[in-house]
C-alpha cells in the first residue's frame, strides 16, 4: 500500500514538475504590440519570401468596425486595441458615453512595468494617442500633448517635435534626444523622449533603417526592468501609402515593418516570456493583384471594413490564432499577465 502511495505521489510530482514549466511559459512579462495602420493581408503579400511574417506562430482574425460605424478610423481602432472597448470613430480612449478608460498602457506603468511608445507618424497621432489620451477628437493636438505630459510613459520616440513644449519635458523629468545616437546614450530605463522630427517622419525610402534602430533600442532600455515591459509599435505610413494609391510607397513601408518584427523576433528569441501581437486597425486601400498583373492595385483611396490580420510570437502566442474582436487583445494579454484590469 505505501508503495502505491509512493507510486501516485512520485507521479504527482512529476505531472507537476511538468506542468509548472508549460504555465510559466504562458504568461509574459514582456509584451510588444506591433500595430500596421491600414495594414491587411494583401499588404504583407507584398514582401518577398521568406520573411519574418512567415515565423509567426500563430494566426488569426481581428474584426475592426468601430461603435459606430461598419468601417473604423484609427482613432477608434487604436482605442479598441489600447482599451478594450469599442468606441466611435474619432474618439480616443474614451467610451461612447464619453467616460475614461485606461490603457493597456496605463494599467503595466501603474503596476511597475516600463512602457514604450515607437512611431513613423507624430507622438500625438491616433494610433499612439489611442495608448495615452482621452479626448473626444483626434484633432485635438493641444488637449493629446497634455495627455502625453501626464502618461508617465517611459519611452517616446517618433516625430513631431513642434507639438511639445522641451521645458514641460524637462520639467516632468525627461531626457529629451534629438537623434538615433542619443538614443543609443541612454544607459538606463528612465524617462525619455526621443524626436526625430518636426511633425511626422519621412517616409521609409528616407529614414532608412531608423525605426528598426530605434525599435532595437527601446528594447535594450525597456528590458533592463526585470519586471517587465510594455512596447507599442506603430508603422504609421503603409496607412498613407495606401490613401494614395502609391504602390511602391506601400512595398518600402512593408519592409520596414517585416525589419520591425525581425528585430523583436529576435529579441523574444533571447528572452523567454516575451509576446509578440502584429495587428492592423482596419484595412486602407482595398489592395489587390488581379489576374496574372505583376503590379497592386487599389479599389479606394479610403479605409475599408474587412478584417485584419493577427500573427503572434513568443510567449502565449497561440491564445490569439482564432477570430476575434479588436476589443479582445487588451483583456486577453492582461489575463495572460494575471494582471488585474
Amino acid at each position: 500500500m505505501k508503495s502505491k502511495t509512493m507510486k501516485r505521489y512520485n507521479f504527482l510530482l512529476a505531472a507537476i514538475m511538468l506542468i509548472m514549466p508549460i504555465m510559466a511559459v504562458n504568461n509574459p512579462k514582456n509584451v510588444i504590440v506591433i500595430i500596421g495602420d491600414g495594414m491587411g493581408l494583401n499588404q504583407i503579400c507584398t514582401l518577398d519570401s521568406p520573411n519574418n511574417f512567415e515565423r509567426a506562430q500563430a494566426i488569426g482574425l481581428s474584426k475592426t468596425y468601430s461603435a459606430n460605424s461598419p468601417v473604423t478610423d484609427s482613432a477608434a481602432g487604436g482605442t479598441a486595441i489600447a482599451c478594450g472597448i469599442k468606441t466611435n470613430n474619432g474618439m480616443l480612449g474614451l467610451s461612447q458615453d464619453s467616460i475614461p478608460v485606461k490603457s493597456i498602457l496605463t494599467i503595466l506603468k501603474e503596476n511597475n512595468f516600463s512602457t514604450g511608445i515607437v512611431v513613423s507618424c507624430r507622438i500625438n497621432h491616433a494610433t499612439p494617442a489611442a495608448f495615452y489620451a482621452h479626448q473626444p477628437n483626434r484633432s485635438m493636438d493641444s488637449a493629446i500633448v497634455s495627455d502625453l505630459y501626464k502618461s508617465n510613459i517611459d519611452l517616446i520616440v517618433g516625430g513631431g517635435a513642434k507639438f511639445v513644449s522641451t521645458d514641460s519635458l524637462k520639467n516632468l523629468g525627461y531626457e529629451i534626444c534629438n537623434n538615433l545616437d542619443d538614443l543609443k546614450s541612454v544607459k538606463k530605463a528612465g524617462k525619455t523622449i526621443c524626436l526625430l522630427a518636426k511633425e511626422d517622419m519621412p517616409v521609409a525610402e528616407q529614414r532608412k533603417d531608423t525605426i528598426p534602430q530605434a525599435v532595437q533600442q527601446a528594447l535594450r532600455v525597456l528590458s533592463q526592468n526585470k519586471k517587465g515591459f510594455f512596447l507599442m509599435i506603430e508603422a504609421s505610413q503603409i496607412d498613407w501609402a495606401c490613401h494614395a494609391n502609391n504602390a511602391q510607397h506601400l512595398k518600402t513601408e512593408v519592409q520596414d515593418i517585416n525589419a520591425v518584427l525581425g528585430t523583436c523576433m529576435d529579441f523574444a528569441d533571447k528572452n523567454p516570456g516575451t509576446l509578440i501581437i502584429v495587428t492592423a486597425d482596419h484595412e486602407t486601400g482595398g489592395v489587390s493583384l488581379l489576374g496574372n498583373e505583376k503590379e497592386y492595385h487599389f479599389s479606394t483611396g479610403k479605409h475599408t471594413g474587412v478584417m485584419v490580420p493577427i500573427y503572434s510570437y513568443g510567449t502565449g502566442a497561440g491564445n490569439f490564432s482564432k477570430i476575434q474582436e479588436n476589443s479582445e487583445f487588451k483583456n486577453k494579454i492582461l489575463d495572460l499577465m494575471h494582471i488585474s484590469k
